[in-house]
């Protein structure tokens, strides 16, 4: 692998439950190109990753999105509202 970059993969369940890992991946490569790491590496099933939404920061992602050093791709359950926008929602409760 050359060039390798940092990457950490966070997943937090229903139940508070929190899964993470740190690869170094490849520069230049896709979201779709971690997501097959993370099958062959039998870290998440393709089941389970086919039926979630993918995030960099609180941003929606697809499997086009080209991975940089240091990001953070949150694996996500099926949002009605992406993650910024649930915080917006929530600060405008309080007030």
């Amino acid at each position: 692998m050359s060039d390798p970059i940092k990457i950490e993969i966070i997943y937090i369940s229903s139940n508070k439950k929190i899964v993470s890992t740190k690869i170094n991946f490849q520069k230049n490569l896709k979201l779709g190109n971690v997501l097959e790491y993370l099958e062959d590496k039998s870290i998440f099933s393709k089941k389970f990753l086919s039926k979630k939404k993918f995030g960099c920061y609180g941003n929606l992602i697809n499997e086009s999105y080209i991975i940089k050093e240091s990001d953070r791709i949150e694996i996500l359950d099926d949002l009605k509202m992406s993650p910024n926008e649930k915080r917006k929602f929530n600060f405008q409760k309080k007030f």
